[in-house]
């Protein structure tokens, strides 16, 4: 049998699922909290007392007089629970009528507790393919063989059957890699892409008006970015190089000059600058730099202070900081205001974790092992960071629903533990403890996806230090 994973919040209770012919149930709580256990009920052996005094009426009479036995019973109310009743008969609510008796309708739960929360009914174990909120289910780990040194990696559909495949950037071997998804958790041969030195990071965005999906690679030893050409069909034409700053370490897509065309933003480290290069729906032209804080290697977009303007958040590992960019709506943006952010941070999220329609960040700081939530204000502020216990070393964030109940999660992947983490969030700004999942060796970024077309969330990891990349495929 497969291993499932399936780690459950219901109420106060955390139910985790592993393989085998049955599904079972570990509290590691207080109590199971919405679920219903079906108790075993001991039938005791007693046997029933016989009266061996036998009384014996002798009648004398020769004459035998036949009496009719009339045995006495106390009316059963009609559609009454244990009263009969004939096929189509009303019973009382609750019961129904089975094998010519009104019993307890087997869709009725009994128990008055309206504690539960499975409000969907639904079963909620990994594997019954429904998918329940609060529900967190994964098939066995895929690992994939990619290249040396995996920096960055992409689930994205790039050969057109709506389905995600991976794309990894290797900073080692110097080349993109791609795996297309076949079904059943498989995946096709592996195709290789020349890039130039030490690809660190990848954004994936059509650029051409083809429809078709490019792929764009943020080159940190060569100070440039390649963008490879989609052909729709899990084929790229050859990268095309393209000059930006200083060790440029994050990419970002975003339409911020108000035309139709795709822009792109580039974190360059060693500059200390965001570049951004207008599209014009054939490529991107010259850079135009913009300051921030020290040694950028992020970048998050939205509009922070509601103009209708998309604004950039920028995570800098050297300063400590973000650095926060209001823009104009046309392709400028204002000067950078500094935003402590607790720590080196290594990635930036961006979301509204809380539900008041303001945008909140979530920030990866690999030196406390945590991430930090900042809610957003409006008008450009946020609050203080709070820190959520992540894995160890955390290195790549991102905000999504994956529990399907409706509120935003963190993610990270931690390369000192080998893990990705899942904190489940409340909807009002918190979040639970991370759950960790085992991945490849040291994971130096995370995607997120869909495989396998279940419309529930897909992860995979870039494992820096095992040449590979891990999918985890949702198994509801």
């Amino acid at each position: 049998m497969s291993l499932r994973f399936l780690v459950l919040l219901s109420g106060l209770g955390l139910v985790a699922c592993a393989g085998g012919d049955a599904e079972s149930s570990t509290d590691t709580m207080a109590s199971s909290a919405g679920f219903t256990t079906p108790g075993t009920t001991s039938t005791g052996e007693g046997s029933s007392t016989t009266d061996d005094t036998t009384s014996t009426s002798t009648t004398t009479s020769e004459s035998t007089s036949t009496s009719e036995t009339s045995t006495t019973t106390e009316a059963c109310p009609a559609g009454g629970e244990g009263c009969e009743c004939l096929e189509g008969d009303a019973c009382d609510p609750g019961l129904e009528c089975v094998d010519g008796t009104c019993n307890v309708d087997a869709g009725t739960d009994s128990d008055t507790d309206t504690d539960t929360d499975m409000s969907t009914g639904a079963d909620p174990f990994c594997g019954d393919g429904i998918a329940v909120p609060d529900e967190l289910c994964f098939s066995p780990a895929v690992t994939l063989g990619m290249g040396s040194g995996p920096a960055a990696v992409l689930a994205e559909d790039i050969d057109g059957d709506a389905l995600a495949d991976v794309v990894c950037a290797n900073s080692q071997s110097n080349n993109l890699t791609t795996r297309v998804y076949k079904g059943s958790n498989t995946f096709g041969s592996l195709s290789a892409l020349i890039a130039e030195t030490t690809p660190s990071d990848l954004v994936a965005v059509e650029v051409n008006g083809d429809a078709n999906i490019d792929v764009i690679a943020a080159n940190r030893g060569a100070g440039t970015v390649s963008l490879f050409a989609g052909s729709g069909d899990g084929k790229f034409i050859a990268g095309v190089s393209i000059p930006v700053g200083g060790q440029p370490r994050g990419l970002l897509a975003a339409k911020v000059d108000g035309d139709d065309f795709v822009d792109l933003l580039v974190a360059n480290a060693a500059d200390n600058t965001v570049g951004l290069l207008l599209g014009d729906g054939v490529g991107f032209g010259a850079m135009t730099p913009f300051g921030v804080g020290t040694t950028p290697v992020d970048i998050g977009i939205g509009d922070f202070n509601g103009d209708t303007n998309l604004d950039i958040i920028v995570a800098n590992a050297g300063s400590s900081s973000l650095s926060m960019l209001l823009g104009n709506g046309q392709g400028g943006f204002g000067a950078a205001t500094a935003v402590p952010a607790g720590g080196a941070p290594s990635a930036i999220a961006v979301g509204d974790v809380n539900g008041d329609d303001k945008l909140d960040l979530a920030v990866s700081v690999p030196s406390m092992d945590s991430a930090m939530v900042l809610l957003g204000a409006g008008f450009g502020m946020f609050s203080p960071g709070v820190p959520f216990s992540t894995g160890v070393g955390p290195t790549d964030i991102t905000l999504s629903d994956m529990t399907g109940d409706g509120s935003l999660d963190i993610v990270t992947s931690n390369a000192g533990d080998n893990t990705v983490t899942v904190l489940r969030g409340t909807g009002v700004g918190a979040f639970m403890v991370a759950e960790p999942i085992a991945v490849g060796m040291s994971p130096a970024a995370l995607a997120v996806g869909d495989f396998n077309g279940d419309d529930v969330p897909d992860l995979a990891t870039a494992d820096g230090a095992a040449s590979t990349v891990t999918v985890l495929i949702s198994d509801p």
